[in-house]
């Protein structure tokens, strides 16, 4: 039985390699989240039970290239062993992913995001494929910011070395729910300024910012929007009024649900406060101006091209976009599904008011983000 790595599996996606993904999970989960292009074959719960041979009879179900390697997926790289062994005596390359999904989620790509206004400048988008999480490094003139780190410090400062930049700035949009933020550590490696909106939750050194205050990053004016609802300390990231970093304040599918910093009691309340700052403060930039949320709610493609879209088309497809402030104050509560695993914790972390200790973040983080309303 073959296995292959998280990194190796991302390499070869990214390559453009054509490989057959096989999720084994059972729908529900599969559902939840997968890597981008899989096929789901649920099976995990009779392999667990001892019934190998579902195997080779789920197969009769789908037409497989036999010139492709398969892939076996399921949620720590145990199961997909079996699944694996059983793929490769029907004569297909076949690998057992190891850590499943679990590990997968930390798996990431780039995206390059172009900016007209600032010929010297660049911004990539790092997107977390096995999350749907998304942060941003832009850089000029030899410096750069990194707005909502999410992976591996390594990540950002290898992109940095590889664009000789110095990353100066470290910026977040709110106290994240759904994953570990990378921020407070991207600037202890780096020497780098952490700046966010100021606020009474976190229990940390930060410099804090207020609506309209300017940030610059060589010849980039990063101007901030205060943006509550989401969280209460939810702040947008204006770059040369040409892209919109909007954080979890509106996504390119929908919007940020307003319930994981105070609860399902404070969701009215947060809802009317993100109607305010979708209305007055987002919807107010120029139609044409590029919006880079935090998350996506879909699985995240190899194709290089970055998540994001026009302000006029996001407001358009939106249909709460639509509605008036007591609907939509009504609407969002009734649209609030599961909360992201491990949220409390999660934030506890985040604000400063808990250790991560010896627990991996991927336990924590293992899951769909769930930041967005249904």
């Amino acid at each position: 039985m073959k296995e292959i790595s998280q990194e190796d599996l991302r390499e070869r996606l990214v390559a453009g390699e054509s490989i057959t993904l096989l999720d084994i999970r059972e729908m529900d989960e599969f559902s939840d989240w997968h890597i981008h292009g899989s096929l789901n074959l649920p099976m995990y719960n009779a392999i667990n039970a001892g019934q190998h041979g579902i195997v080779k009879e789920k197969m009769r179900e789908v037409t497989l290239d036999a010139d492709k390697p398969v892939v076996a997926v399921c949620r720590m790289g145990n199961t997909s062993k079996v699944a694996a062994d059983a793929l490769q005596s029907m004569g297909y390359d076949a690998f057992s992913l190891i850590g499943g999904i679990f590990r997968w989620s930390n798996a990431w790509t780039e995206a390059r995001i172009s900016l007209s206004t600032a010929k010297d400048s660049t911004l990539f988008q790092i997107r977390r494929n096995g999350k749907g999480c998304l942060s941003y490094v832009f850089g000029s003139n030899g410096e750069a910011a990194v707005v909502d780190p999410c992976v591996d410090v390594s990540v950002y400062t290898s992109i940095a070395e590889r664009e000789g930049f110095k990353i100066v700035h470290v910026l977040e949009t709110h106290v994240h729910a759904d994953h570990v933020s990378r921020a407070r550590a991207l600037c202890e490696a780096t020497g780098a300024r952490l700046s966010m909106r100021d606020n009474d939750r976190v229990q940390f050194e930060y410099n804090a910012l207020h609506d309209r205050d300017e940030i610059k990053v060589g010849t980039i004016t990063i101007t901030a929007a205060a943006t509550p609802g989401h969280t209460m300390e939810s702040v947008c990231f204006s770059v040369d009024g040409e892209v919109l970093l909007t954080g979890d304040t509106l996504f390119v599918e929908n919007i940020g649900r307003p319930d994981l910093e105070k609860g399902d009691a404070g969701a009215g309340a947060g809802a009317r406060a993100l109607y305010d700052s979708l209305h007055n403060r987002v919807l107010k930039f120029d139609d044409d101006i590029t919006i880079c949320p935090g998350h996506t709610s879909s699985s995240i493609g190899f194709d290089g091209a970055p998540i994001a879209g026009g302000l006029r088309d996001i407001s358009q497809r939106i249909e709460l976009l639509r509605t008036d402030k007591e609907d939509f104050a009504k609407l969002i509560p009734e649209l609030l599904g599961a909360k992201p695993p491990n949220f409390e914790r999660v934030i506890a972390i985040n604000e400063g008011k808990a250790e991560l200790g010896w627990l991996d973040p991927l336990e924590l983080e293992a899951g769909p983000n769930r930041c967005a309303v249904k």
